[in-house]
This record gives structure tokens, C-alpha cells and sequence, in this order.
């Protein structure tokens, strides 16, 4: 059983646990309750996703490889395609047009 993935918290092990579920592998989350020691240690060196099936390694390296790209995709500020205005990474929609940020 390897370690996949280390989390910056809680929430993000999750995700990567659903994606790796929603890609037919079996994963679960360790150190969820040792978040009472983050600030003495590193979230990164307490929180960590497992694999339950190693022979899926490098299946699930590209499901979370996908999940951080679209992450960082998400983090940038995004062009409307119908008016071609630049728009804010908090904005869900375009403020000139209304149009919704679309979904990779």
C-alpha cells in the first residue's frame, strides 16, 4: 500500500481520495486526526493519501497530476470566450458579459 500523495490539509486529501474513487481505485487519508499538531509540524509530513492497490501507481499518479493541473488552472485569471474580456480568478462568471467561467 503506497503513499500517493501528501496533503497541504484535509480538504485537499479528500478531493484526491474522491478523484482516485471516482477513478475505480481504493485510497484513504492518513493522519486526519493528528491536524490538532499542524503548526508544531508540517501539514505536508502529517497528512498523506494511500493507495490500497499498488499495481495502479502510475494510473493514479495521472488522475492527481490531472487534479493539480486543473487546481493551478483555477488559480489564474481566465478569458471569457464569448466576449473575450479577462477576468479575475475569483470570478466565477464574467463581469462584463455574464457568461460563467467554464468547467475543464
Amino acid at each position: 500500500m503506497p503513499l500517493i500523495y501528501r496533503a497541504a490539509n484535509l480538504v485537499e486529501a479528500q478531493l484526491v481520495v474522491d478523484e482516485l474513487r471516482a477513478g475505480g481505485m481504493q485510497a484513504h487519508i492518513t493522519g486526519s486526526y493528528l491536524s490538532g499538531a499542524i503548526g508544531e509540524l508540517p501539514p505536508s509530513e502529517i497528512i498523506g493519501v494511500w493507495l490500497e492497490q499498488a499495481q495502479h501507481h502510475d494510473r493514479a499518479r495521472s488522475i492527481i497530476d490531472d487534479f493539480e493541473a486543473a487546481r493551478q488552472q483555477e488559480e489564474r485569471d481566465w478569458r471569457c470566450s464569448h466576449c473575450q474580456e479577462s477576468v479575475g480568478r475569483e470570478f466565477g462568471a464574467c463581469w462584463q458579459c455574464g457568461r460563467p467561467r467554464p468547467v475543464r
